[in-house]
């Protein structure tokens, strides 16, 4: 059985009990510094401003308060342009290339890990801790793993699949056994539910759908184009491929006895693939950009189950590791709506092997 590094385990005796928190705002990040603190670690915290004032005020703000009743240090820092560079920039490209973009995967990645792990080194401490539903465990090689958490409607590893193995072990994630109802639950008598904001929004940086966002700042190629089916037939005019996704339902304009769904960004020429429900469905994909948090032999040699989105139950499914570093992913029954741009995340039980970005 993999060896737990969860913090709440009083069994463990962690040989280094200093720690960094990535606090949000929100109630998960600060139950996982009062579980931290209760253990016996020397707990400091973290806020990345990284938002508009408007935006990232309520959440520092939150941040004081919670440290402030703990009782422990808060570091601020400003990495509004760092978050431009790397994570609006991925986001707007993307869309502008008919990619489905995940940012929440590449801030994991680029921001939240790299920036926490760099201040963590800079103040002597070894360990960072998120309030992300996600585990770690001591594989049989001597790895650490990066695992589902208990909570599997809350599970939150898919979207740190992304940052590197060597990170791995240098993280906690002290909720990995807890139930959000049970965090909410001790948040409240300990006093700490009133002091953090409200649930925050699927993506941080969006007041309104991604759509708002692009157009106020400029952001998206809105040239109009074609809308054709399957067979290349032209069925109407879109205003522009960044407000289509694959799979999309709504929005798309084309009355039938049965809906027409997005099938395909067609960037080249500037059309929008349209096509019924059964066109949808595909047995393969082609993942790139491969993070493997495992040896790719121990993901490669037997079946998997991947994720292609974050509430995907998962297929099973067989890996292909091709020349070029990309993946094939051969399922074994179709999958609906794939899309170019989403991460493919591949799971054996509740470890995470690996993933990449869809790129076909």
């Amino acid at each position: 059985m993999p060896e737990s590094s969860n913090p709440r385990d009083k069994s463990q005796k962690p040989k280094n009990k200093s720690v960094l928190v990535a606090l949000s705002g929100g109630v998960d990040s600060a139950m996982a510094a009062h579980d931290l603190l209760q253990a016996g670690w020397h707990t400091e915290a973290f806020f990345l401003n990284i938002l508009p004032q408007e935006i990232s005020g309520t959440g520092l703000l939150a941040a004081r308060n919670v440290t402030r009743h703990l009782g422990i240090r808060l570091h601020c820092l400003n990495e509004a342009e760092r978050f431009e560079n790397e994570v609006i920039s991925y986001f707007r490209t993307s869309y502008n290339m008919g990619l489905t973009p995940n940012p929440c995967v590449i801030c994991n990645q680029r921001i939240k890990a790299v920036i926490g792990l760099s201040l963590a080194a800079s103040l002597g401490i070894d360990h960072l801790a998120t309030g992300h539903y996600a585990g770690t465990k001591r594989l049989p090689d001597g790895r650490t793993g990066l695992f589902k958490a208990k909570d599997k409607k809350r599970d939150q590893s898919y979207f740190l699949h992304q940052i590197p193995e060597w990170a791995i072990p240098r993280l906690i994630f002290p909720l990995a056994d807890r139930t959000k109802k049970d965090v909410m639950k001790q948040a409240a008598e300990t006093g700490l539910l009133p002091l953090v904001q409200k649930e925050s929004r699927e993506i941080c940086f969006l007041k309104g759908n991604y759509r708002t966002f692009l157009e106020k700042r400029g952001l998206f190629d809105n040239r109009p184009g074609d809308i054709v089916d399957m067979d290349g037939k032209v069925l109407g005019r879109h205003t522009g491929l960044y407000a289509y996704t694959i799979g999309q339902r709504q929005g798309i304009g084309i009355p039938d006895k049965t809906p027409y769904y997005v099938a395909a960004l067609d960037r080249k020429n500037n059309r929008l693939v349209v096509g019924k429900e059964h066109s949808l469905w595909s047995k393969e994909l082609l993942a790139e950009h491969v993070n493997w948090l495992v040896s790719p032999d121990m993901a490669l040699k037997q079946p998997c189950t991947v994720k292609i989105r974050y509430r995907h139950q998962g297929g099973l499914a067989k890996l292909e590791l091709l020349e070029s570093g990309r993946v094939r992913v051969r399922f074994f029954s179709d999958q609906w709506a794939v899309t170019p741009g989403q991460f493919a995340v591949f799971y054996l039980d509740d470890l995470v092997l690996g993933g990449g970005s869809i790129c076909g």
